[in-house]
């Protein structure tokens, strides 16, 4: 009587409310992308940090290595100094500074040859434990364990997702 039938004001408001169905599946899809989003930061969290590793154990041994020739130079002279100090007295030209054919003297210089050779002993020795701590570290850094392995829980949803797809 006064105005516009019931028929036609549910006609006009069906297509404002849209369709619930489609707006669950969408906020289904965005749940699942913003995880995966989540995922996604993480895993190239990891990959950075495992590059940051790497490159800390090249420095690393490239450090070992830097000390391990400086100890070889060091060591390589002192022996060579040893040797023709040795070769110039088995020769009969005494050492500059050194009295010849004296006992005490022998004896010193045998007694700093001994020394010579435990701290190049040592040296050596800390040398190869160091490259041993270094290899153990780089592999252990590189082998998977039960901390670095986790899995990520299942994503939270209200209802199945069997019909949501991914679309290019």
């Amino acid at each position: 009587m006064f105005g516009k039938t019931k028929d036609t004001i549910d006609d006009e408001f069906a297509g404002l409310f849209g369709d619930e169905e489609a707006a669950d599946n969408e906020a289904q899809f965005d749940g699942v992308r913003d995880r995966l989003q989540q995922v996604e930061g993480q895993i190239n969290s990891q990959f950075t940090s495992m590059a940051a590793y790497a490159q800390i154990a090249q420095e690393q041994i490239e450090l070992a290595r830097a000390e391990s020739r400086a100890d070889s130079e060091r060591i390589e002279s002192r022996v060579t100094q040893l040797i023709e100090r040795e070769r110039a007295e088995r020769l009969g030209t005494p050492t500059p500074g050194i009295e010849p054919n004296a006992a005490a003297d022998v004896k010193r210089r045998l007694n700093a040859l001994e020394e010579a050779v435990d701290v190049i002993k040592v040296g050596i020795g800390d040398c190869l434990s160091r490259q041993k701590a270094l290899a153990d570290a780089i592999t252990s850094l590189f082998q998977p364990t039960a901390d670095t392995m986790t899995t990520l829980p299942p994503p939270n949803t209200d209802g199945p997702i069997d019909d949501l797809a991914f679309d290019s």
